[in-house]
């Protein structure tokens, strides 16, 4: 019998490794490549002062001509005043419809595997993002909204969080990039933690 959490995983890492394979190839002109890291230190729900965990996150994506978009990443989760860690490898293939010549909507779907110690757990997970960018100049885009719903495909794992999402992003020529945003996450219905984020895009 086939396992179905086996095939789910090797799914997801088939997702992240044809990124990275269409990413070393160079298509035509008008396609682009990203590589980038992101930094996120989440807060408790309720107080802000408080830190809650920090996240780091390795990135790269391959956007086509045609709008559509193959995307992976990589994240660490460290939470804080504890020995906890967990991780997550994530896949996407996504879609952007420009509505004018500044702003755009976009759209994704994908596929990742979670896994942490203390308590030690492993699951294949799915993920859905919607959001809108407006382009405020050449080097300065508004991020304007960024909804992510993510679930385990066992609801047993206890894995339903969301995120929203808001930020902006700068320009520091053609091929790099400075992300920030500010994102409030839920677990199973109840607010989590409120974040902030910092992030760097190379294109090539």
């Amino acid at each position: 019998m086939i396992d179905s959490k086996r095939l789910l995983r090797d799914a997801a890492v088939a997702c992240v490794m044809a990124t990275a394979l269409m990413g070393s190839v160079r298509g035509a002109a008008a396609d682009s490549n990203t590589i980038g890291v992101q930094i996120t230190s989440d807060r408790e729900p309720s107080n802000f002062a408080d830190p809650k965990n920090t996240k780091f996150e390795l990135n790269g994506a391959h956007t086509f001509n045609s709008g559509w978009t193959f995307g992976g990443s990589f994240e660490y989760n460290d939470h804080a005043f504890s020995t906890r860690a967990s991780q997550n490898l994530e896949g996407t293939i996504g879609y952007r419809i420009p509505l004018t010549s500044a702003l755009s909507l976009f759209g994704s779907g994908g596929l990742g595997e979670h896994w942490r110690e203390r308590p030690s757990a492993e699951f294949p997970y799915y993920v859905l993002r919607v959001g809108a960018d407006l382009d405020l100049s050449h080097s300065v885009t508004w991020n304007v909204v960024t909804f992510r719903y993510r679930d385990a495909f066992n609801p047993s794992d206890n894995f339903n969080t969301p995120q929203l999402a808001t930020g902006v992003s700068f320009k520091l020529d053609e091929q790099r990039t400075i992300t920030t945003k500010i994102v409030r996450n839920w677990r199973d219905g109840s607010p989590s933690s409120t974040g902030v984020a910092v992030g760097f895009k190379q294109g090539f």
